[in-house]
């Protein structure tokens, strides 16, 4: 079965199942035909094999629709975003699939402003694609290429002129990074060098192939948190493959979840600057807790990087974010940036004089448990109805799916745009407690059950009993 996918995380697939060249040039096509002539775009990709020929096909085509090309070459995707608001151009592709694994690829699609296309834009999108819509132009109307390359540099200028340079050189820092073959062995080097941050590093080569699984997790992070472990560093930072996302492992060796690193830069951005904040949906509420010491608060949105920027640049907003490591601060790039992370997250522990050990301590702890189903749809007003009558006095979002809000917990449930799946999301101050929710969830789902009102008795008692709690893995040094 093909495995294209189409959402506003772009147009991805397997290469050669689904995803291929005559494919591409018709995605390309189309999205020329969103731009006047002689509009300029710009074109990235990150390090997969198959980056080379896809980034060629969609320079060809473009300029072959009359487009002008700007090629910044293997750069994050970041870099991209921040490169197409600097030269205030029509839009962008990043070719990459991010996370997914190396059989993998994808057009990212950027538009004005550096910000990735939003749900009206994907869709008149795809009305243009299936109409196989095109713009190829006369010889005389061809588009130029041009080649920059010095985009990472540029993105690192802007990151330094937000941040206090002498304040972590001055801590003498040393970090451990695992790339994994990424984009992040092109720039994290660079900025750490900036920083006056001495680096000892893993999977650093430019090879077209992944060194491991490329989303961080607990299994792909071992080898870093040994390499921690081995030099004695401050802190050990992994990035996924075009580097929007990050995650950190503590300077014990610790790995802890994603969801600390927009802690940790919310930590740091409240306690440098003022303003209310945005995240999607699933995050975790360390943040809600954080806001709320500081006197802030944090909006909510739909899944989706764009939507949580979009909402942060047209509400005003101080930054934005998603618990899957990626932090936004529109005042430094339009999207979410490891490359920024990493800066904010050594100048709070420069800043504090706290490791980063400690300043972990110091977030609420929480427990996210994630699951899937595979039914193709959920029946939403029965749904609906079950929770109601079991939590009369639960917050309920139905902008994405379906959020409830209970008072030491939450539960996301909502259908997959690209696989015939449900996924379900649960957060409490335990993980037993989590899975207790998913639970009761996929039962209702199934239509076994309903939700009991002693799990959310049982999940405010146990809460309050442990409001303080810690990271168990988590141990402060002496």
């Amino acid at each position: 079965m093909p495995t294209l996918k189409t959402s506003i995380s772009g147009i991805r697939g397997i290469i050669g199942d689904g995803l291929d060249i005559r494919t591409i040039v018709d995605y390309t096509s189309a999205f020329a035909c969103l731009f006047p002539k002689k509009a300029k775009v710009l074109v990235a990709r990150d390090t997969r094999i198959t980056g080379e020929s896809i980034l060629n096909a969609v320079a060809s085509t473009l300029m072959a629709s009359g487009i002008n090309v700007i090629d910044i070459g293997i750069t994050p995707t970041p870099t991209a975003l921040y490169m197409v608001e600097k030269l205030k151009i029509h839009g962008g592709i990043m070719i990459s699939a991010s996370h997914n694994p190396i059989e993998w690829n994808a057009l990212k699609l950027i538009g004005k402003g550096g910000h990735f296309l939003d749900e009206k834009a994907v869709n008149e999108l795809m009305k243009l694609y299936e109409k196989k819509s095109s713009r190829f132009v006369k010889a005389l109307e061809t588009g130029t290429y041009e080649k920059i390359d010095n985009a990472i540099e540029e993105h690192i200028k802007r990151i330094i002129r937000f941040i206090d340079v002498d304040a972590i050189k001055k801590a003498n820092f040393k970090a451990a990074c695992d790339y994994v073959n990424g984009t992040g062995l092109f720039a994290t080097p660079q900025l750490l060098k900036e920083l006056g941050v001495k680096e000892v590093s893993i999977n650093n080569e430019l090879t077209g192939k992944f060194a491991h699984v490329a989303e961080p997790s607990a299994a792909s992070m071992k080898s870093l948190s040994e390499l921690v472990k081995k030099n004695k560093v401050n802190i050990g930072f992994t990035q996924d493959p075009d580097a929007d996302r990050l995650a950190i492992v503590l300077d014990d060796g610790t790995i802890i979840s994603e969801e600390y690193t927009l802690a940790l830069c919310a930590k740091y951005l409240w306690l440098v600057g003022k303003g209310n904040a945005a995240v999607n949906l699933s995050t975790s509420r360390m943040i809600d807790d954080l806001a709320k010491e500081k006197g802030y608060s944090v909006d909510r949105t739909k899944i989706g990087e764009i939507n949580v920027s979009s909402h942060v640049v047209k509400n005003k907003l101080y930054f934005g974010g998603e618990g899957n490591g990626g932090i936004i601060v529109p005042a430094v790039t339009p999207g979410r940036d490891s490359l920024l992370g990493i800066a904010l997250i050594l100048e709070l522990m420069a800043k504090t004089g706290k490791t980063i050990t400690e300043l972990v301590h110091e977030i609420p702890k929480y427990e996210i448990v994630k699951e899937k189903l595979e039914v193709s749809k959920i029946d939403e007003d029965n749904f609906l109805k079950q929770v109601k009558e079991e939590y009369p006095k639960a917050k309920i979002t139905a902008i994405d799916g379906i959020k409830i809000d209970l008072e030491e917990g939450w539960l996301h449930v909502r259908s997959s745009n690209t696989e015939p799946i449900v996924r379900i999301i649960a957060e409490a101050k335990t993980k037993k407690e989590a899975k207790e929710l998913i639970n009761a969830a996929m039962d209702m789902i199934k239509g076994e059950k309903t939700l009991k009102k002693s799990s959310e008795n049982k999940t405010s008692k146990s809460s309050k009993t442990r409001k303080e709690d810690k990271p168990k893995e988590v141990k402060t040094k002496k």
